[in-house]
């Protein structure tokens, strides 16, 4: 059996028809949590009793799982055992078949919940230290239970999800301020889930969430931060673009970090103006990258005020520093106030006036 999205689990739960094995992965790490968190109040209540509700995480005791998966329910209509974070690589190859053959053989009664909420999961992925039983664990789940597989969301999504989290907490919250949120923050749920509770106590019960408060509260991740670089330097203000790089460096941001997210930016410029220039809405990027509203928007904007060579010198510039970074023992700061320099200087000969 394939695995099934979000959408499908949520039917699951609704209809309380529950089997007796599933297998909760995937990148969104936070949905991982909150779905198995779910689950177990579905199937062994808000508050389960030691009898009924046994977890087990990194090297357990394959015999207390074993006795714990064979255990009849007394107070409540299921036994649920959850294991979390399963390594095999922390078992001897015995007992990792003990645990395949106790996972093949899930009782009628026993709910049993294989998740992973904070390691990635192995079965199935090459070249990331995948084995027999790696793969052979998640085979039974496909055979015998539900593989539930939660994928990276895209900005829309997030951003639908944000607006929805405020929602429940009877807090307005704008898909525009949603999408200004997801480009201070980043799709990083579990940051922005934090973020996000932290604006509403703010704005208070039947309050809306504004730009200002926005600004006030959250704190920028860097992309949002060289986004506010890469702007200065096309747009030729060079006392604000060595002010961003100062503040950065004072917050002890890792200088390749820091050229790597420029290069980034960069080439999102150059994207949006090649599709601009192929008559092309910039809006179709999204079919082939990752991009939110946000991010489209302002590359559009700032291909405007430059010129295609411009582009190209300034890419070309930014490899080179980063090849010297990694290769010189110049001093880091020093070399990234000569690129920021270069780069102006690019700005200011092929750029739009």
């Amino acid at each position: 059996m394939p695995a099934i999205t979000e959408a499908d689990f949520k039917k699951i739960l609704s209809r309380g028809d529950f089997g007796t094995l599933y297998y909760l992965c995937g990148d969104e790490k936070m949905l991982v949590a909150h779905y198995t968190k779910l689950l177990v109040e579905k199937t062994a209540g808000k508050t389960p009793d030691d009898f009924n509700y046994h977890v087990f995480t990194e090297a357990f005791s394959v015999d207390e799982f074993e006795a714990a998966s064979q255990m009849i329910p007394f107070t409540s209509d299921c036994n649920v055992v959850v294991v979390k974070d399963l390594d095999f690589s922390e078992f001897s190859s015995d007992e990792a078949s003990r645990i395949l053959d106790i996972v093949s053989n899930v009782a009628g009664d026993t709910v049993m919940i294989l998740t992973f909420p904070t390691k990635t999961e192995k079965g199935g992925e090459e070249g990331k230290g995948v084995n027999a039983k790696d793969k052979k664990l998640k085979t039974i789940a496909s055979k015998k239970g539900t593989i539930v597989e939660f994928k990276k969301l895209t900005p829309a999504a997030v951003k639908s999800k944000l607006v929805s989290w405020a929602s429940k907490q009877n807090v307005v919250l704008s898909p525009k301020m949603a999408d200004i949120l997801v480009e201070y923050c980043g799709t990083d749920l579990n940051r922005l889930r934090a973020e996000l509770y932290k604006l509403c106590a703010y704005a208070g019960d039947g309050g809306e969430i504004k730009k200002e408060d926005i600004d006030a509260l959250v704190t920028r991740d860097l992309e949002s931060r060289i986004f506010d670089l890469s702007n200065a330097v096309i747009n030729r203000r060079a006392a604000e673009a060595f002010k961003v790089l100062d503040r950065l460096l004072y917050n002890k941001e890792d200088e390749i970090r820091i050229i790597s997210v420029l290069a980034s930016s960069y080439v999102n410029i150059y994207r949006a103006r090649m599709a601009i220039k192929s008559g092309a809405r910039t809006a179709e990027l999204k079919k082939w990258f990752t991009y939110s509203d946000a991010q489209l928007r302002y590359a559009e904007r700032d291909s405007r005020n430059t010129t295609t060579a411009a582009l190209r010198k300034s890419i070309n510039a930014i490899a080179q520093t980063d090849m010297a970074l990694k290769s010189t023992r110049t001093s880091k700061r020093l070399l990234l106030e000569l690129l920021i320099e270069k780069l102006l200087i690019i700005a200011s000969e092929d750029g739009r006036r």
